[in-house]
Parts: C-alpha cells; sequence; structure tokens
C-alpha cells in the first residue's frame, strides 16, 4: 500500500472514531431450538448476559400463539429477580436511553401479587417503577417503560424485573417478553482535531503535486 493511501486510510479511520450507533438489546425468546433465553439482538461494541429467570423454583416459556409463530413469554415462578447485564467491549462505551418491556398478568391464586424494575446503577436501593396486578385479567397483556437514562457507562450494568408476594409453592409465573434496552454505541479511540483531517489530506494531496511536478520537469 502506497503512503497516500495509507495516511488516508488513517484519516477514514480517525474520522470514523467516536461515531455512536444506536440499537437496543432485546430478549424476545424467540429462538426455541436453541438458547431462547440469550439476547436475540446486540448492537456491535457491547456483551450481554443470557437472561436469569432469578427464581429458586426455575421458571417456564409459554407459548403465546399456539399457531406455531414461536412467540414465547418468559419468566421465574413466584417471588423473582429475572436479570441480564450488559457491558462495553474494549474501546466503546455506552449511553441508554430506556428500558421498555412486555408483561402478562399472572394468576390471582397462584401467581406473585406485586413487580418492580430496579439496576445496578444505585446499587438496587431503589425502583424505577413498580406496581401491583389487583384488579388486572390474568395473562393480559401489559406495556411497561422505565425512564432510564445514563451516560458513558463501560459496564456491567445489571437490569432486575422483579415479582415479589408469593414466596412459597405452589406458584406460577409472571410472564415477560420483548425486554428492550435502548443504548447508543460510543467508540473511544482519539478524534483529530476539527479541520485537522482535512488539512492533512490536503498536504498529501499538495505533496504528490510536487512529486508530479518534479517528475514532468526530469522528462
Amino acid at each position: 500500500m502506497s503512503k497516500r493511501s495509507t495516511l488516508f486510510t488513517s484519516i477514514l479511520s480517525l474520522s470514523l472514531a467516536g461515531m455512536a450507533q444506536a440499537a437496543p438489546v432485546i430478549y424476545d425468546f424467540n429462538d426455541f431450538n436453541g438458547n431462547m433465553l440469550a439476547p436475540s439482538a446486540v448492537p456491535l461494541g457491547l456483551d450481554a448476559t443470557s437472561f436469569d429467570l432469578g427464581s429458586p423454583w426455575g421458571g417456564m416459556c409459554w407459548n403465546l400463539d399456539p399457531g406455531g409463530t414461536d412467540d414465547f413469554a418468559c419468566g421465574g415462578y413466584g417471588s423473582s429477580a429475572a436479570r441480564f447485564s450488559v457491558q462495553a467491549q474494549s474501546g466503546f462505551n455506552f449511553d441508554v436511553t430506556g428500558l421498555s418491556f412486555e408483561g402478562y398478568v399472572p394468576s390471582v391464586q397462584y401467581g406473585p401479587t406485586a413487580w418492580a424494575v430496579y439496576t445496578s446503577l444505585d446499587g438496587f436501593a431503589q425502583a424505577l417503577i413498580g406496581g401491583d396486578f389487583a384488579g388486572l385479567t390474568p395473562m393480559s397483556q401489559q406495556f411497561y417503560s422505565a425512564g432510564l437514562a445514563a451516560q458513558n457507562l463501560t459496564g456491567p450494568l445489571e437490569v432486575r424485573i422483579v415479582s415479589s408476594g408469593r414466596d412459597t409453592l405452589p406458584a406460577s409465573a409472571w410472564l415477560l417478553d420483548n425486554v428492550r434496552l435502548n443504548v447508543s454505541v460510543n467508540r473511544l479511540q482519539a478524534v483529530p482535531e476539527p479541520g485537522s483531517a482535512a488539512l492533512a489530506l490536503a498536504a498529501l494531496l499538495a505533496g504528490g503535486a510536487v512529486r508530479r511536478r518534479t517528475g514532468a520537469g526530469g522528462r
């Protein structure tokens, strides 16, 4: 590779450094033939764990559409702390811009009675959002959105979606689906000063012009 090509590639790489990629981490539990608790989408620059259903009695995944679409939802039995973690890879950090998920109301007789969402940002001290299932129809679909926002994280960031109020058997599960952590992933490599890439490219082109004139004079 010529010096000109090498320098141009370096300039392009530096220009791309620092750019952010906005894309979600998603758990949709639809990979029935593989690890259905693994994330179905993880942006470049991040690692994400499998979804831990967090119950001492294990958990369950239920096909919400037996017609064959494999639209599963998963949850831990009774009181549980379903959790997952994300962490930046070397050379990256990330911003969090939102957390959302779907939940299906558990059994009145055997299911947990309350829920809450916590994160490791404050050591799981304060619930972001929470509530109970009183007055809701069992297995009805509910949509939840937590106002989660944080910047310049490297991780690990752990999210816990907690159900409570059923500490003994028999117990049923609070089923969760389409858990989505919205993030923006940032490269950390140094970016040249504004205009420096253009100046370097101009110098490169000028050097090439001098060499061309020198070569022409020698013929």
